[in-house]
């Protein structure tokens, strides 16, 4: 069910809310959430775009030519748009090193009885995190933490980071994942999502609003990512984005 900005602040100032009856725990006051929304001025905030986070992986024109349409709308809003972002090149071996260690620790214990009846990229991942060394899992997080320190330092200077949620438009549904973008092939099934998996790497809050629709009228996605504990600002530029591009009236033609 499509959501708007609003409801996503109401639902998350109940969730982790300051209230003792909130099923999570937040460092922030939620209460703020609604009210971010309610008046989402965002005129001079300071954000970096970028198409593909520095060239980590290859992006599909289309997903790139629609997300660049969000800088306009930003700009109108006030904001000072530059194209630029840190470097997020640990990013694979990252993602190799923690997400290998989980679907082992969640999966694992599956493989001898279900191996047959199981997806292959996680069959892939699973056996690559069995693989493993103690000094492959140490560096993962060595580089980690390099990463967060470096986009830490280059928060320090702007608002928001904004880019595309994923790199490939919607694809079909009997496809398990894309093996290329742009005609490049990738390295592994996780490399299509590397672009919110490498920012859930640094912890950073973030959001995906619809964008626009490509030529063929398949929707893509924006993400806004704001500083450490910034929810409140990150919806807000959600909530401000939102209503200078509605999107909630809008039906895909492919539907």
């Amino acid at each position: 069910m499509a959501r708007t900005v609003a409801d996503v602040a109401r639902m998350l100032s109940v969730l982790a809310g300051p209230d003792d009856r909130a099923p999570l725990s937040y460092d922030v006051d939620t209460r703020q959430f609604p009210k971010a929304v309610a008046s989402p001025a965002i005129r001079g905030w300071r954000v970096a775009w970028t198409p593909d986070l520095n060239g980590l992986i290859p992006v599909d024109a289309e997903v790139a030519r629609v997300a660049e349409g969000a800088t306009r709308v930003f700009r109108s809003l006030g904001c000072r748009v530059e194209a630029a972002c840190p470097d997020f090149d640990e990013v694979n071996d990252v993602v190799l090193a923690t997400r290998g260690l989980s679907m082992v620790a969640n999966y694992a214990r599956y493989l001898p009885e279900w191996k047959s009846q199981m997806q292959k990229g996680l069959v892939w991942n699973i056996e690559q995190g069995l693989r493993l060394t103690p000094e492959e899992i140490a560096r993962g997080e060595r580089l980690r933490t390099t990463l967060w320190q470096r986009v830490r330092t280059f928060m320090q200077t702007r608002d928001l980071l904004i880019l595309p949620t994923v790199a490939v438009p919607p694809f079909p549904v009997g496809e398990p994942y894309p093996t290329e973008i742009n005609g490049k092939p990738l390295d592994n099934y996780t490399q299509w999502f590397f672009f919110t998996y490498a920012i859930s790497l640094t912890g950073l809050p973030a959001i995906s609003v619809p964008c626009g629709f490509t030529r063929s009228g398949l929707p893509v996605g924006l993400q806004i990512v704001g500083r450490r504990r910034q929810e409140a600002a990150v919806l807000r530029a959600a909530a401000a984005f939102e209503a200078a591009a509605p999107w909630t009236h809008t039906i895909p033609p492919t539907v």
